[in-house]
């Protein structure tokens, strides 16, 4: 025999999933895109990497650097000479 609380909790409960039945239609997903989903995720891909490119980013900021800087140093010993 149940408790007047767990028969209450249980009226709430199923009418709020006969609500959501109400509510909520079934879905059919289409077999074709079930059997395509089933064989991308059983396959693995191949997967080829690109080569990466921040050693060029990293020697073009280096060449900047060194650029400004023997600016600089020529500028100054420039500067030095005319005095």
């Amino acid at each position: 025999m149940q408790s007047r609380f767990e028969q209450m909790n249980n009226k709430s409960f199923f009418n709020l999933e006969e609500k959501l039945y109400n509510m909520l239609k079934p879905v059919r997903p289409d077999p074709v895109f079930i059997d395509s989903l089933k064989t991308k995720l059983s396959h693995t891909p191949s997967v080829i990497l690109e080569s990466s490119k921040k050693n060029i980013g990293l020697l073009v900021v280096g060449a900047g650097l060194f650029a400004g800087a023997l600016t600089l140093w020529i500028l100054t010993y420039i500067k030095k000479i005319r005095e």
